[in-house]
């Protein structure tokens, strides 16, 4: 029998359901809630702080951005607009669909929310897909703008990244940042249109698995940049750092596998009660 939460009332040496159960199984019960909650609150903090940062493009004039999100709006501004409009949508409202006390409570509003973040998956998607094809564009230009940053005023050199200032970096360099980008772009279309399918099916538990997969893509917005500069360091190159960034999602399919293969089975809600 496996430790569930009624380890939290049973004493040390004590039997539940004719089975011993050992002092540390209250420990480890505990340490296993202690770890639950700080993840969810580092997902809830990098989930938000990524929206908010990413809503500098709708709060700040474009002469205020870094050049390379100059680059990007003058070349496809109302794609850019539309993939973080809604890419902040999907990973704001995402967030609430997790909550079990207000998907059981107000089934209705947890359906509503889940049209509302499959519709800004859809469109974020199909834009990311058509904006693909420049991420190659846009990594070689950030690197460049990466070189005109003095880092001597952090201690560092900039051979110490595995660039100089007068490093030049080329899209050709980037065709498997073109890839990671839409690949992620299409995995994530498809996690979202088959958690929508299983949700029609009445199929809710399968309904669940596909939505955690979608969020871990849509999640991906904060993973990447968490992830962009210790590639740097520790391969000191930053053609490889870059697009080994843009393929980072793939680590977050396998956390959220992890997750779903280790939870049970849920039991009945009120969605599925009220499910129309």
């Amino acid at each position: 029998m496996g430790i569930t939460s009624e380890c939290l009332f049973i004493q040390p040496g004590m039997e539940h359901n004719g089975i011993p159960h050992p002092g540390g199984c209250i420990i480890a019960e505990a340490m296993r809630r202690s770890f639950h909650f700080a993840m969810i609150t580092a997902m809830w903090f990098l989930a938000l702080a990524t929206a908010l940062t990413s809503a500098r493009y709708f709060l700040v004039p474009p002469r205020f951005l870094v050049p390379t999100e100059i680059l990007a709006l003058s070349r496809h501004h109302l794609l850019i607009l539309l993939h973080i409009a809604c890419g902040i949508l999907a990973v704001t409202v995402g967030l609430f669909q997790f909550v079990s006390s207000l998907r059981d409570a107000y089934p209705r509003v947890h359906r509503a929310g889940g049209y509302l973040y499959l519709s800004a998956v859809f469109l974020a998607g199909c834009a990311g897909l058509l904006l693909s094809t420049d991420t190659p564009v846009f990594a070689a230009h950030a690197l460049t703008d990466l070189t005109a940053i003095d880092l001597s005023r952090l201690g560092l050199a900039p051979a110490f990244l595995g660039y100089s200032a007068s490093s030049k970096f080329s899209p050709h360099q980037f065709f498997f940042v073109m890839v990671g980008f839409g690949t992620l772009a299409l995995v994530w279309l498809f996690t979202a249109a088959v958690a929508f399918a299983r949700a029609r099916q009445l199929r809710f538990d399968e309904h669940r698995a596909w939505m955690m997969r979608s969020y871990s893509l849509t999640f991906a917005a904060a993973t990447v940049r968490l992830a962009a500069l210790p590639l740097l360091v520790l391969t000191r190159d930053p053609v490889v750092a870059i697009t080994c960034t843009f393929w980072s999602w793939i680590l977050n399919l396998v956390v959220a596998e992890w997750f779903i293969r280790r939870s049970p089975v849920g039991a009945p809600t009120r969605l599925a009660q009220t499910a129309s």
